[in-house]
């Protein structure tokens, strides 16, 4: 292995886990809570409710936890909301949302570095995870870099997406009704025939592969027809769209080709068209529970949408819908599903969305 690092590592030649830390937070933890009190102006109430939007455990008074990075953080978001950028509960929202995701990041990445020190160099998990302790701070200016220019190529996409949708849309004949969810979008699932009973007999490596091959061709249809996945649900995604026509071809493309090259088992998957409400990059209402029923009611390979979803699909060219029959679904009562497929010969799926709205 280069240089030799677990042996040197194994004689103390290298920094502790404590001193990489410190390095990548860009600041050792040298300060108790009533130091972040005393620098802050801020009473222990104020400090434990900042903790918790990180996702962390308030410390003992006594420890010394804290860092000026931490310090630094708590203003800037104190100053955020004194001067009226920001309503307090809309910063600790937003608080929340950075930290959950950036812990999954940084466990994600983590991982990522593991998996690789074991493969190259033939090593157990725990040898693998010293190695990683090793050059994981000389890694963290790449990391960092990455996720920004991520995150401002996203927001920027976001931008103009909405952008596009708003002038396409125009002015509204009329508006909602006040107890209407604000948004209409176009929610769907897609996961896997059979993953219970097939993951039970397939080794990690083998289980890795699997889930990898499946969530990265979810991604690659998702994004590539012009939607996005909200989130990953082990065996299944979760997608939405702005735009109906543009969420069914996305759909029936994810039928078509998820296990199509045996890599997979096929997918089944549901769609629904309805208004929802949108919080924390996710999205909730009757229609996300309704799309959820739809795809565990599908079969391999088919997609379900509503009785509803159906209407607004039906004159559109390339689509045929084929009614299956009422379905009593627990909690939703009576639902009417059709089978969504395309008609003979109107060729690839994806193909037919063109570009991407939001690019």
């Amino acid at each position: 292995m280069p240089d030799d690092r677990l042996e040197r590592l194994s004689r103390g030649e290298y920094s502790t886990a404590e001193d990489r830390a410190d390095t990548i937070a860009g600041a050792p933890r040298t300060l108790t809570v009533a130091e972040v009190q005393a620098v802050t102006g801020f009473d222990r109430d104020t400090i434990a409710a900042f903790w918790r939007s990180m996702g962390l455990a308030m410390p003992p008074d006594e420890v010394r936890a804290m860092t000026a990075k931490d310090v630094d953080a708590m203003i800037a978001g104190y100053e955020v909301v004194a001067y009226g950028v920001l309503g307090q509960q809309t910063e600790t929202q937003l608080l929340r949302a950075v930290s959950h995701t950036t812990e999954r990041l940084a466990w994600w990445q983590f991982e990522s570095l593991v998996d690789d020190a074991a493969a190259r160099y033939s090593l157990d998990a725990e040898s693998a995870r010293m190695v990683v302790l090793d050059k994981i701070a000389d890694m963290a200016d790449i990391f960092e870099e990455q996720m920004m220019y991520a995150w401002r190529t996203h927001l920027a996409r976001i931008i103009r997406g909405v952008g596009q949708t708003v002038s396409q849309i125009g002015p509204r004949d009329s508006a909602p009704a006040p107890e209407a969810l604000p948004l209409e979008r176009a929610v769907g699932f897609a996961d896997l025939v059979g993953y219970t009973a097939i993951s039970a007999r397939m080794d990690a490596a083998e289980l890795d592969l699997l889930v990898q091959a499946f969530m990265r061709g979810c991604r690659d249809i998702v994004s590539r027809g012009g939607g996005r996945v909200v989130k990953e649900l082990g065996d299944g995604i979760m997608f939405v769209t702005d735009e109906p026509v543009r969420a069914a071809l996305i759909a029936l493309d994810l039928a078509e080709q998820i296990g199509r090259d045996n890599t997979t088992p096929p997918a089944r998957v549901g769609l629904v068209w309805g208004r929802v409400l949108g919080r924390f990059g996710d999205v909730f209402g009757p229609s996300v529970n309704l799309a959820s029923r739809l795809t565990g009611l599908a079969a391999p390979g088919q997609v379900l949408v509503d009785s509803a979803t159906a209407a607004v699909l039906a004159d559109q060219p390339g689509l045929t819908l084929e009614p299956q029959g009422a379905t009593a679904v627990p909690g939703l009562g009576q639902i009417h599903p059709s089978r969504l497929t395309s008609k003979p010969g109107d060729g690839p799926f994806v193909s037919n969305l063109g570009t991407d709205p939001s690019s």
